[in-house]
């Protein structure tokens, strides 16, 4: 064991007190030149214990030191100790040097290289008891470290780096290692992991000494710099992340322990990831576990003081490169999963997670698109940032495309994961990436366990996308989920772009007719008969719109707006107030004001004036993505029932009808082709209207409406109103609209039986 006065255990602290606090005995003596520096001192204990404890917080606290050591270090350890006994710092220091090149896991050479430090530093303090107090005071501010962002000017870290590694003054190189920590933080580490490598051992030591001062900081960098082709520099990121005794270094520690080429290496870091956790986990598991941390918890290791950074070693080269903070910790499990796919190329639980983290990085990307276009819109942003963000709609398309070239079977795999871990936008994309495995027109057997559980989840995007794919896999037989797949299809498309408004009608009458016309400008509504009540719904639930009558009785509709206008949570939605035609005039003149978002309407109004006029302008921006999954239902609906199925479609006809009233085309042209494929009769009403919008209607709605009508009602009657707007439409200027009105009328008898006759069987 290592004795004689200064044990295996001493720290810091233990040599602070010596210095500063009483006499030592070295081999049990006295020594008068420590008592010299006690008298020397004796007027400043209270300025001692002060610099005991900045240095404490510069330089570290000690370790509990292993009695486990080679005997050829530990001849070199009690060689530098006797050495220090005699003063001899620097004769000291190249034998615990040495030491520790010849084991980088050993604790105990990296710690006594440390406090021969001290020792140095206390020197050069003691050195001009002129100036201590101030070169205290240094240090402490030195060490107040500030939470920002660190300066990584290339030329200013070689000038940092040059001062640190120059021969020179203890306390100077103190302080030059200290402000460069603080000045370019984790930007030093490149330049550091260079002089890993270096032939001259004590450059070695001091560059590991100085990555041991970034801490926690250091870990993600040296788990990069484990994969050096130097192993020199391997050897060293093994011995800082021991030191450093952050955890997160096991994984990789794992790595190395089981694929480097170097025995010696891979036993040094067998040993640090065994001291730094006493978990039994492969390399491979252990990997998978900690991307699955950075892939879950965005708060997992974030650093908080600079830019996002990947770190990448090429070779024996560190880089770092920029990220945005968004895809910062799917671009670090990314890195994790290829080390573990490196190892085992064939884990299935890689892949897995490996699709999970791509479609995870795409959502994210997304996400954040539409944040920032939201932004933009409201000037709360500049359009630059919407301009970068579209710059790399490309790349992240094909980030999500990579997940295709992945197995089917592994993506069900992923689904499960997904929703295991409630990841509802992983989950969506992992289930469309599935559904472009269905080969088109075929009947699944059997639908796979994986799309069952997620139909079943508590998030709406799931369910859908779970019934789409179903939809299309078309099992033969009975499913017995396939109520719930219609169900879900046909909320995706009732629901699907379309407004919610509260209603406060105290008479059912009024009530009926407001719903009536808001469902016609697909607005969804729900009635309070009582101002109260409308309000403590109106704060309590979410709403686009709130509808009032006026001359509300439990309370005056104007306080009722004031009270709905003085709470943060209605302050900004539209209100609009019903009136009757007698007194449009006198509500306007109480209640409109364009200021506050309030409108007075006639309770007579067309419905589709209100849409297109009104409550477009009042309810700026469409929900593109729900409408775009209403067009995939209509899409799904129509598939089936174009096929042979064993799905009832019967409930979707009325949610059909119902999503015409949509104002998108991207909603009302694939709902006519299903409607068309359904047959569905009671869609004349809803397809006439569409026509009888003239200009407010584009080309391609109206010619898909015709093809509906001819093909719902072919060989049977329709009413003479409908065969009218047939008329009028054959003779409309677009050529389109022509060929399909006349198609229309030549499918319908009475409106073209010429045609109808001459398409029959026999003629």
């Amino acid at each position: 064991m290592l004795g004689n006065g200064l044990t295996g255990t001493s720290s810091p602290s233990d040599l602070f007190q010596t210095e500063i606090h009483g006499p030592a005995k070295v081999g049990g003596q006295r020594s008068p030149e420590r008592d010299v520096d006690m008298k020397r001192i004796a007027g400043i204990r209270t300025r001692g214990f002060l610099a005991a404890l900045a240095l404490s917080l510069v330089l570290g606290a000690g370790l509990d030191l292993s009695a486990q050591i080679r005997p050829d270090v530990e001849q070199l350890l009690n060689e530098g100790l006797s050495l220090l006994r005699q003063d001899q710092l620097d004769a000291a220091q190249q034998k615990f040097e040495k030491a520790l090149m010849l084991d980088v896991t050993s604790e105990e050479a990296l710690a006594w290289i440390e406090k021969v430090g001290y020792q140095q530093l206390l020197a050069s303090l003691r050195g001009d008891n002129g100036t201590l107090e101030g070169q205290l005071k240094t240090l402490m501010e030195l060490s107040s470290t500030e939470v920002r962002r660190r300066e990584s000017d290339p030329s200013r870290i070689d000038a940092a780096l040059s001062a640190y590694f120059s021969s020179g003054d203890r306390l100077e190189k103190t302080k030059a290692l200290i402000e460069a920590v603080n000045t370019h933080g984790v930007y030093l580490l490149p330049g550091l992991v260079a002089r890993t490598a270096e032939a001259d051992a004590p450059v070695r030591v001091a560059a590991i000494l100085a990555i041991v001062k970034l801490a926690d900081d250091a870990v993600l960098p040296l788990c990069r710099v484990l994969q050096s082709t130097e192993v020199r520099q391997v050897q060293a990121a093994i011995s800082a992340l021991q030191r450093v005794g952050n955890p997160a270094a096991v994984p990789s520690l794992l790595f190395v322990a089981e694929t480097h080429p170097d025995s010696l290496v891979r036993v040094a870091a067998r040993e640090a990831a065994n001291k730094l956790s006493s978990s039994n986990q492969s390399a491979v598991g252990a990997l998978l576990e900690q991307a699955n941390r950075f892939y879950n918890d965005s708060s997992y290791l974030t650093r908080s003081y600079h830019d996002p950074l990947i770190w990448v070693i090429d070779g024996e080269n560190l880089s770092h490169q920029a990220c945005e903070g968004w895809e910062l910790n799917e671009l670090r499990a990314g890195q994790l999963i290829g080390d573990a796919l490196a190892i085992d190329p064939g884990s299935q639980n890689a892949h897995v997670l490996a699709a999970c983290n791509l479609m995870a990085r795409f959502a994210e990307f997304a996400e954040v698109a539409d944040v920032v276009a939201a932004q933009v819109a409201d000037g709360s942003a500049d359009e630059s940032r919407i301009a970068k963000i579209r710059s790399r709609e490309l790349e992240m398309e094909l980030v999500k495309s990579q997940a295709y070239a992945i197995a089917g079977s592994v993506l069900l795999d992923a689904v499960d994961l997904a929703v295991e871990e409630r990841r509802p936008d992983v989950a969506t994309e992992l289930i469309q990436a599935v559904q472009s495995f269905v080969t088109p027109g075929t009947r699944a057997e059997s639908i796979p366990g994986a799309l069952s559980r997620a139909l079943k989840f508590d998030h709406r995007g799931v369910r859908f996308a779970a019934a789409e794919c179903i939809a299309y896999m078309n099992p033969r037989g009975g499913y017995s989920a396939g109520d719930e797949v219609i169900d879900h299809l046909n909320e995706g498309l009732t629901t699907a772009g379309r407004r919610v408004a509260l209603t406060v009608f105290p008479k059912e009458e009024d009530h009926l007719n407001a719903a009536s016309i808001l469902e016609r400008a697909n607005v969804s509504s729900w009635n309070d008969t009582t101002a109260i009540g409308g309000l403590e719904r109106a704060l309590a639930l979410p709403k686009d719109l709130i509808v009032l009558a006026p001359g509300l009785e439990d309370m005056p509709t104007a306080q009722l707006i004031r009270r709905l206008r003085s709470d943060y949570r209605t302050r900004n939605i539209p209100i609009i107030v019903m009136s009757d035609d007698a007194d449009l005039a006198e509500n306007e003149a109480t209640y409109a004001s364009e200021e506050d978002g309030i409108l007075v309407i006639n309770r007579s109004i067309d419905p589709l004036r209100l849409r297109d006029s009104l409550l477009a302008g009042i309810l700026e921006g469409s929900k593109a993505e729900d409408e775009m999954i209403a067009a995939r239902a209509a899409e799904a609906i129509r598939y089936l029932a174009a096929r042979e199925t064993g799905f009832d479609l019967s409930s979707s006809e009325l949610a059909l009808v119902s999503a015409l009233e949509n104002p998108n085309d991207t909603v009302r042209i694939p709902a006519c082709r299903a409607l068309a494929s359904l047959g569905v009769k009671r869609a004349e009403g809803a397809l006439v209207r569409i026509l009888q919008e003239g200009d407010a209607t584009t080309p391609e709605l109206q010619v898909a409406a015709l093809k509906a009508l001819g093909d719902v009602f072919r060989g049977a009657d329709i009413q003479p109103a409908t065969r009218s707007v047939l008329e009028s439409m054959g003779s409309s200027s677009n050529v389109q609209i022509q060929r399909a009105a006349h198609r229309a009328k030549g499918m319908i008898p009475g409106s073209g039986g010429d045609i109808r006759r001459a398409m029959q069987p026999g003629n």
